[in-house]
């Protein structure tokens, strides 16, 4: 693997994430900014992206290879929001719902899809693709009703798990299973679109970030605990125990790397959404994505 090419692609996004978060601050991209860009990024770039995996040169699967990958991702995503249930159980009634889609809800494509796009590409891609099915069907689930749950109420809304990169996976399942050929001008096209996802990913996340203030997010010590089960522990863990299984070196990177994800700006949102503080999220989003810039590479070093 790649890793020099890693940390270099690290540093590219760092300095974007700087922009994106300075140019907020200093007031040149607004909210409304971000929250158009968010929307730009998710339903077309990022979706984009999954598909444009498995279009020209495909990942060489077997049917039993996907469907032991999706099975894999399901499981992951089981795991990580047991162990994110476990430790919001020592923190306060008050933000412990928000604790759960911290530890659990990660920012899977923002971050995932370009670092395993560096590291092992298109077959990798496509598992952070599948990867979108676990995704929305637990945050909409799970971590909705734990939100709810947190306020007294009950419920969750289904429709909201149907999103672009949702349709991008089933669809990019569908290419891959039954071998369907496009036009060079479809591949084309998702190529040249899902080349945008790395620099607009990063200043996006840093515009989102804009309104938050580094001092506090770096003075909360209670967020250096989050952050080190959500960057360390839980990749950690993810590898130990799915290492003896999974066979295939790009299936487990993907899966790692999703563990090893900085806490999902999703997270922020959905909050304000069912009511609470968004400070707390906005917080925690600010500091493990800028330690995910250290944590991520050290730790697939180490581990591969």
């Amino acid at each position: 693997m790649d890793f020099s090419g890693l940390l270099i692609k690290m540093v590219i996004f760092f300095v974007l994430l700087l922009i994106g978060y300075r140019a907020a601050r200093k007031g040149f991209l607004s909210r409304d900014f971000a929250k158009s860009a968010s929307w730009l990024l998710v339903n077309v770039l990022l979706s984009a992206s999954i598909v444009n995996s498995v279009l020209g040169d495909r990942p060489e699967l077997q049917p039993q290879e996907l469907w032991f990958a999706f099975f894999v991702m399901m499981m992951l995503f089981v795991l990580l929001y047991v162990l994110a249930t476990v430790c919001a159980h020592f923190d306060e009634k008050e933000t412990a719902p928000q604790t759960i889609l911290l530890l659990a809800a990660v920012n899977t494509l923002f971050v995932g899809i370009p670092v395993v796009q560096v590291m092992k590409g298109g077959e990798a891609v496509f598992y952070l693709g599948i990867s979108c099915v676990p995704f929305n069907l637990f945050l909409y689930t799970y971590g909705v009703w734990q939100l709810n749950r947190g306020k007294g109420k009950n419920g969750a809304r289904l429709t909201d798990i149907v999103t672009m990169p949702l349709v991008a996976a089933v669809l990019s399942l569908l290419i891959f299973v039954f071998h369907i050929r496009m036009p060079r001008v479809v591949t084309e096209f998702f190529s040249t679109v899902s080349a945008g996802t790395v620099p607009v990913s990063m200043l996006v996340i840093g515009a989102t970030l804009g309104p938050v203030s580094l001092k506090e997010a770096f003075t909360n010590k209670k967020l250096y605990l989050i952050s080190l089960i959500r960057l360390i522990v839980m990749p950690l863990l993810v590898y130990l125990l799915f290492r003896p299984f999974v066979q295939s070196d790009a299936l487990l990177l993907s899966i790692v790397v999703i563990a090893a994800c900085p806490a999902g700006t999703l997270c922020t949102p959905v909050s304000i959404q069912y009511g609470y503080d968004p400070k707390y999220t906005s917080e925690c989003i600010m500091l493990t994505t800028v330690l995910c810039m250290l944590t991520l590479p050290a730790l697939l070093y180490v581990l591969f």
